[in-house]
């Protein structure tokens, strides 16, 4: 597309050739020969810093929110107003406008989102309908996959991947939607056949402040979305139901789309999805009461979206979790092992509760998790006490530091347990090397045990001092238990 026309109507002024431009990224490591680069200005650093690599890596355009001096040939805008609006606008034009073209699902929330559009994904799949995928471990259009950056990519990536999902036939997309992405206009533009409000606990408050303000990130969905849903049990969703009413599902409560009879079986789960007109018999092989949540919110943004629940019901026994959602490892030890995402005080409490309902009598509960670096500090003692307050065995060690010392993420977690629990050398353990950790962790459990690894979940990675190091909690598990044989 030339440039006049990608700029054609929007807050962009021009400078230098009209050139054609093939694509569009704000990282200048994915610039590609014919791409326009976006220079923004970042947190620690300014785009614009970036250009001579974008130049080197071909680019035929630059868009910076700075001035930039330009070679010849080189054409040269300057954003004018919301340089990350004006982003996304320059991204949806150039990839079509996608969402148009597609039933776009966009979920938000504390806890859930990757669960729920994963099921999305796969109960579209199964009844014959293809979707695609953009969230926190991939994204994905028609067959293909890729490994995600982040929850919900910037709007350049987030645009091409939907553009993917209309060129490979996709009848749908479903999207993580974070609470960042949205005040930062990564999905702005976009219109969402349905949305979908999971739950509200408390995270993220190191960058919004209070639970309000993280409340009202969240809610800027609605104005994106033609129909909006929302989890009926959650006290902050019921806030949108009393104040703007919205199609609802529940388990406990009266909903549009309601689980009832809800029973949670040690391999697999069973309810009755009632609606006004009729009820369906589901059967799932994932396990929990919050995966129940998951799964309902799936199949009614699903229905909400057009698609007909008599197609998406058979399709439930086929569904597999998230990748690192309640997880199993097994490797033939005898007792259980089970790999999760969860790092919020709310998603802890719950993954105990299912932990405490999965143990076989006489065994012990152990429970390995850490509090992440450079997030918010509050939340710290909060997950501790979540984690003391169920637990037999705690492993006190560490998820990301980041850039933080581990040592004192650790003491900023420990109020939250009793001083007799921390002194107790059988109940707790404290080790900020989390791999030594869960060999230790290995090493005490008893036939008849379990033991939940909470926090890193499906990433393959952890970060200590800025540094990625490659880490895994399945491949952990699975190389300590090789070694013991």
């Amino acid at each position: 597309m030339k440039l006049d026309v990608l700029i054609e109507g929007l807050a962009v002024r021009r400078s230098g050739p009209d050139v054609e431009v093939a694509d569009l990224t704000s990282d200048s490591r994915e610039v590609r020969p014919g791409w326009a680069f976006l220079a923004l200005k970042g947190e620690k650093a300014d785009g614009a810093a970036f250009v001579p690599q974008a130049l080197g890596q071909g680019a035929a355009a630059v868009i910076s929110e700075s001035p930039v001096d330009l070679p010849p040939g080189i054409a040269g805008c300057a954003f004018v107003g919301d340089p990350r609006l004006r982003m996304a606008d320059l991204a949806r034009c150039l990839h079509g406008a996608p969402d148009e073209r597609l039933a776009l699902i966009g979920v938000t929330g504390t806890n859930g989102k990757t669960t729920t559009t994963t099921l999305i994904r796969q109960l579209l799949r199964g009844a014959g309908l293809g979707c695609g995928l953009v969230g926190t471990v991939l994204n994905a259009a028609g067959d293909v996959e890729e490994e995600a950056v982040r929850t919900t990519p910037e709007s350049p990536a987030f645009y091409r991947w939907l553009r993917r999902s209309v060129e490979a036939g996709d009848a749908a997309s479903a999207v993580e939607v974070s609470s960042h992405a949205l005040c930062l206009g990564r999905v702005h533009g976009a219109r969402f056949k349905v949305g979908v409000f999971t739950n509200l606990t408390q995270d993220h408050l190191d960058y919004h402040g209070t639970m309000e303000a993280y409340f009202e990130a969240k809610h800027r969905l609605v104005a994106q979305c033609d129909r909006f849903l929302v989890n009926a049990d959650d006290p902050w969703c019921r806030v949108l139901l009393e104040r703007e009413g919205h199609a609802s599902y529940a388990v406990d409560r009266a909903a549009r789309y309601q689980a009832r009879d809800v029973d949670l079986g040690p391999t697999g789960t069973r309810f009755t999805l009632a609606t006004e007109r009729r009820s369906w018999d589901v059967r799932s092989p994932l396990l929990g009461r919050f995966n129940v949540y998951n799964l309902l919110g799936a199949l009614a943004a699903c229905a909400e979206a057009g698609f007909d629940l008599d197609r998406l019901v058979p399709a439930v026994p086929m569904v597999q979790g998230a990748p690192g959602r309640l997880e199993r490892v097994d490797c033939g030890q005898p007792f259980g092992v089970m790999v999760d995402y969860a790092h919020t005080p709310d998603a802890l409490e719950k993954l105990l509760a299912e932990g405490r309902r999965l143990l076989p009598p006489g065994g012990r509960l152990h429970v390995l998790f850490g509090c992440g670096g450079d997030r918010d500090r509050a939340k710290r003692p909060l997950m501790a006490a979540a984690v003391a307050a169920g637990a037999d065995v705690l492993w006190h060690t560490s998820d990301n530091p980041r850039g933080e010392d581990p040592e004192r993420i650790l003491d900023d977690a420990a109020p939250g347990i009793p001083e007799a629990l921390r002194t107790d050398g059988v109940r707790y353990h404290r080790n900020a090397d989390r791999q030594e950790s869960v060999r230790q962790a290995l090493a005490d459990c008893r036939p008849g045990d379990l033991l939940l690894l909470a926090g890193k979940g499906h990433e393959p990675y952890q970060e200590i001092r800025g540094v990625k190091h490659p880490y895994s909690d399945r491949l952990a598990v699975e190389a300590a238990l090789r070694g013991s044989r």
